[in-house]
């Protein structure tokens, strides 16, 4: 049986932070493995390290996520408060 490699999550051409979410529960954020609780959410997860980034640089953070759940891709803003925005 073969085991299929995921590559790693480059660093996001925007300055910001690179999330590739692959499952309900992982994801690797800036190459760093992170996974949700049991009945929990990896968005919830990204969302909550991507705030506590911003925290600590006391500035909105910037990411740009790829979903493999769904071949999506999308650029946000994330807040000191939490809140999103699109990027575009």
């Amino acid at each position: 049986m073969s085991e299929t490699t995921r590559p790693a999550a480059a660093p996001a051409p925007h300055g910001g932070a690179s999330v590739r979410v692959f499952s309900p529960n992982a994801a690797l954020i800036d190459g760093v493995p992170v996974t949700a609780p049991p009945f929990g959410d990896i968005q919830d997860v990204v969302l909550s390290i991507l705030q506590q980034r911003a925290q600590q640089l006391g500035a909105p953070t910037p990411a740009l996520i790829t979903d493999d759940r769904f071949g999506s891709e999308i650029r946000i803003l994330v807040h000191l408060d939490g809140a999103t925005e699109s990027l575009g």
